[in-house]
């Protein structure tokens, strides 16, 4: 019997053979939804990472992955993304809320900088 470790190995580079492909990514796109759920943001962003370089075509997991960057704090990196997902397809409305989340964010970082200078 093989073990977890060989099946998984196994797994992957299936994986691997296949990409990039338009049905992969989708089950790693669900585990990284709970862990964001549960806040394992570090393993939620590599499941995205991952999720995207299997299917580049699907631009749902940038916009997941710009979600998560946000949470972090990586608001250059979480633009990035979102803007790659905004590219592919412009007219998706949980894109643009995860832009506009890193919008406010970015506003709010501004604001709360110690640099900021006072409105007149």
């Amino acid at each position: 019997m093989a073990s977890k470790k060989a099946k998984r190995g196994r797994e992957e580079l299936r994986e691997e053979a296949l990409r990039p492909s338009p049905y992969l990514g989708y089950d790693r796109d669900n585990i990284a939804a709970y862990l964001l759920e549960i806040g394992a943001l570090e393993i939620a962003e590599g499941q995205w990472r991952r999720a995207v370089w299997l299917n580049p075509f699907e631009p749902k997991f940038k916009g997941h992955l710009a979600c998560c960057l946000c949470r972090r704090g990586r608001l250059a990196e979480a633009r990035e993304w979102i803007r790659q997902a905004l590219a592919q397809r412009p007219e998706d409305d949980e894109c643009r809320r995860i832009m506009e989340e890193i919008e406010r964010n970015a506003d709010r970082e501004r604001r709360d900088s110690p640099d900021a200078s006072p409105a007149s």
